[in-house]
């Protein structure tokens, strides 16, 4: 599932592809400091018009 998070103060719209199983609720509450991780990052190119930045956070 990729949930789409954004900040009141910043323009960027950060995408994260989660698994909906497991620890979901866990993972939500990990949410604002896991999409600060940059090694998370997706690298290249980003096929989504909705964001400007993709996490990968399935196999967290």
């Amino acid at each position: 599932m990729r949930l789409y998070v954004d900040h009141e103060e910043d323009t960027d719209v950060v995408a994260a592809d989660v698994r909906p199983s497991g620890a979901l609720t866990a993972l939500l509450a990990a949410l604002p400091s896991l999409i600060e991780e940059r090694e998370r990052m997706v690298r290249g190119d980003i096929d989504d018009p909705h964001c400007s930045r993709l996490i990968n956070l399935v196999d967290w």
